[in-house]
């Protein structure tokens, strides 16, 4: 069975720069730049969403964005306190507040600029 070492899950933006503020500063994800149309964000150091410009890369952007970016937040961080920044910060928000789910903890969903949906989960262990 083949062992691999890194995992990336590319978006494609119609504006790759307005991914920057979003996954940069207030998720606080590491950015590095590949390319000036591929823009990567860690959020480990085996995992990463590249932002990709629209007619650069292998899809374009589409309006139907069928995908959800599921990101787990560590025990030690707050959850609450990332909800509240992200909701004053303007962004859209698909939950009213954090919610405790059964099965997967402490969640909620938000919107990045271009439309997808992102989900931070805190799993409690």
């Amino acid at each position: 069975m083949p062992k691999y070492c890194r995992v990336y899950t590319f978006i494609y933006y119609t504006d790759i720069k307005t991914a920057e503020p979003f996954y940069r500063d207030l998720l606080g994800l590491s950015l590095e730049y590949e390319s000036d149309w591929v823009t990567r964000f860690w959020v480990t150091d085996d995992y990463a969403i590249g932002a990709v410009q629209s007619g650069r890369g292998f899809l374009k952007a589409m309006e139907d964005k069928p995908v959800i970016l599921c990101i787990g937040l560590n025990d030690d961080e707050d959850i609450f306190a990332l909800y509240e920044k992200l909701k004053d910060a303007g962004v859209k928000m698909h939950t009213s507040e954090v919610e405790l789910r059964e099965t997967e903890g402490r969640i909620f969903f938000c919107e990045d600029p271009e439309g997808y949906i992102v989900e931070i989960v805190q799993t409690p262990t």
